[in-house]
């Protein structure tokens, strides 16, 4: 008996798409608008309706974008609600890290205080272990003035030797800009004031260090700072 095969042939499928599938995109598949799109929109739909002296058809599709604005409104809002929630939440962080920076800055500057101690006790002026190197170095102000010490006598020895200094600041009345020059001419509205003293620090340590000379009562020498590397 003669075997048969039998053999399955697909059936021929069209080559044109469905007819309804563009009007389903159409009506289901809306390109989806931002806000300032679809407020573009409506004044274009809104125009066109003026013009042709109120279509229906118009007046659908300015319910239809008005339907699709208020929802987008409803959208803004709640990222505007999302946003402000994710505000206050940062709020509240910033603040905590604030605080913990605070304590953290705090911390290191009571280790550096305890490190700088510990220097001092050992009398030496720098340390190097397998971590670091701690040593002080040069003061960043050479000399330092105790106020409460400083007695006129000696303020106005340092004027004389050049070291306090005083600035004048004048204020003139608007117009008389070109008179800057002329201090000495008394004009009407004028005011003048002097500043609090000022003093070369560098002069200064540059007149005791060094040298054999006294210290006043008042100066002593800066600080070194300690350093860590």
């Amino acid at each position: 008996m003669e075997n048969t095969t039998l053999e399955m042939v697909p059936t021929q499928v069209a080559d044109h798409e469905n007819p309804l599938r563009e009007l389903i995109i159409d009506t289901v598949e809306e390109k989806k608008l931002t806000l300032p799109e679809l407020i573009a929109r409506y004044q274009e739909i809104e125009g066109a309706l003026i013009e042709s002296g109120g279509l229906a058809e118009y007046g659908d599709q300015l319910e239809h974008i008005e339907g699709a604005i208020e929802k987008k409104l409803d959208a803004c809002k709640g990222v505007i609600d999302y946003w402000k929630g994710q505000v206050g939440y940062l709020d509240e962080k910033e603040k905590s890290y604030k605080n913990r920076k605070t304590a953290i800055k705090h911390g290191i500057d009571w280790l550096r205080g305890a490190m700088r101690t510990a220097l001092l006790l050992t009398g030496k002026e720098k340390i190097k272990t397998t971590e670091g190197t701690y040593y002080f170095t040069k003061a960043r102000h050479a000399v330092q003035i105790d106020h409460e010490l400083l007695v006129d006598k000696y303020a106005h020895a340092l004027q004389v030797i050049g070291v306090k200094t005083h600035k004048i600041v004048i204020n003139l009345p608007m117009g008389y800009e070109a008179y800057a020059e002329q201090i000495c001419t008394a004009i009407t509205g004028a005011t003048w004031d002097v500043t609090e003293p000022e003093y070369d620090l560098t002069a200064l340590a540059a007149r005791y260090e060094g040298t054999n000379r006294k210290w006043p009562p008042y100066l002593k020498p800066g600080d070194k700072t300690f350093t860590i590397r």
